[in-house]
């Protein structure tokens, strides 16, 4: 509402006094995107020189025998185990906007910046979800479920129907049961990583271990971010992305872990464009990212069904 006009003194709020409308715009809370931190981008260059797959060679696993003097010694043969990843997902925007609308809207490059920034925030948004379920449904057999453990065959990592109870007081223990798991399949030390939705992370801050931790890292997780030091032999990832669904009472995440060289993922094509419509004043504001990823390493990946709580 205008300042009140005493009587007989003319209101030129609405004609004389016109509105302003601030294009500072507020901008949203983005989540950050996973894939480049969970997964190998070392072969993008390899794919942008052309082609729509690569393939891989895993180490071959060879035979060590007993040896006796004087003994036979028994001969084995090796073959490859190729593992091919291809570039088989494509996402694309298209916003159109009237010159008329171009002109007339105050600031407007400020608004053209905004919604691409935007569009492009979705497009990757589009990628940590499907990237993390290709991952928890192609670990190995031997890490996920109620019998983990490629020797011990008796973690619970939970399932369908019975997810991990997972609270402020056991999250040390599930941890470090997921190490295990991935101890016992020879997984490397280096690089390892568990992603967790936030609900998990304030569970945490109330756990034990992140109490003794505190003092030392000053812990204070943002969304979708890093926290600050690796914490019980993990990178700790935070994510609104993590694969859910209602189990029973409660809700479940799957929850994946393991190091960063278990998967690969390339972005072939990344580009962006302006069309001007022969048809029609207006110009189309486009962008297409081309990608793909595959699980190289599936025993270098743990999948734990969970639900967590306070207590």
């Amino acid at each position: 509402m205008p300042v009140p006009a005493a009587a007989g003194y003319p209101q030129y709020s609405g004609s004389l006094i016109t509105p302003i409308f601030r294009m500072d715009l507020l901008e949203r809370f983005y989540d950050t995107t996973l894939y480049s931190e969970i997964s190998t981008t070392e072969y993008t260059g390899e794919l942008n020189k052309g082609g729509d797959q690569i393939t891989f060679m895993r180490e071959p696993k060879v035979i060590v025998r007993d040896y006796d003097k004087n003994g036979k010694i028994t001969h084995d043969t090796i073959d490859g185990e190729p593992v091919t990843m291809t570039i088989d997902y494509a996402k694309t925007f298209s916003i159109k906007m009237n010159h008329i609308d171009e002109k007339q809207i105050q600031n407007f490059e400020k608004w053209k910046a905004a919604f691409l920034k935007s569009a492009g925030y979705e497009l990757t948004r589009q990628i940590d979800p499907h990237l993390l379920t290709e991952m928890w449904t192609s670990v190995a057999p031997s890490n996920t479920g109620a019998n983990a453990g490629a020797i011990s065959k008796n973690i619970n990592l939970g399932v369908s129907g019975t997810p991990r109870a997972v609270t402020s007081a056991n999250f040390h223990q599930f941890l470090n049961d997921i190490q295990q798991v991935l101890d016992e399949s020879l997984a490397p030390q280096d690089g390892r990583f568990i992603v967790l939705p936030p609900i998990a992370v304030n569970i945490a801050k109330g756990s034990e271990l992140l109490l003794a931790y505190a003092t030392e890292l000053g812990i204070s997780p943002l969304v979708n971010g890093k926290l600050p030091e690796k914490i019980a032999g993990f990178t700790w990832l935070q994510s609104l992305q993590v694969p859910s669904v209602v189990d029973g009472a409660v809700r479940a995440y799957h929850i994946v872990a393991g190091c960063k060289m278990a998967t690969a993922f390339a972005a072939q094509i990344e580009n962006s464009r302006t069309v001007s419509d022969k048809d029609d004043w207006a110009n189309y504001y486009q962008g297409l990212t081309v990608y793909g990823f595959k699980v190289l390493y599936p025993d270098a990946l743990v999948h734990a069904y969970a639900s967590f709580s306070a207590s």
